[in-house]
């Protein structure tokens, strides 16, 4: 079972849709795939889970909105499961989203 990051500590996560964002996210979906994406719910924070279809482990990008775009911040790699990167990227974004000093 995946975790849910709408849950608990991170309720100010929520999945979104990413065609609804300017971020190139096409990539190469012989090699990996985009399990699911999120964002703060005042999106200045947006993440992906991604499933390498060659090792068939997780990873995970936490991008930022700078004001002129989405720039890539944080990223994580090689983890066991979808879950272990969820979490990882939940983490991730509740630093930026801390960071961001706009919430």
């Amino acid at each position: 079972m995946t975790a849910n990051p709408t849950d608990g500590p991170h309720r100010w996560v929520r999945r979104i849709d990413p065609d609804d964002y300017p971020i190139l996210h096409r990539g190469q979906p012989h090699l990996h795939e985009n399990l699911a994406w999120y964002a703060t719910t005042n999106d200045i924070v947006v993440g992906v889970v991604v499933r390498d279809r060659v090792d068939d482990d997780f990873s995970w990008v936490a991008v930022l909105n700078s004001g002129s775009g989405f720039v890539t911040e944080d990223l994580g790699h090689s983890l066991p499961t979808e879950e272990a990167a969820t979490k990882a990227l939940c983490a991730s974004m509740a630093r930026l989203r801390g960071e961001a000093n706009v919430f």
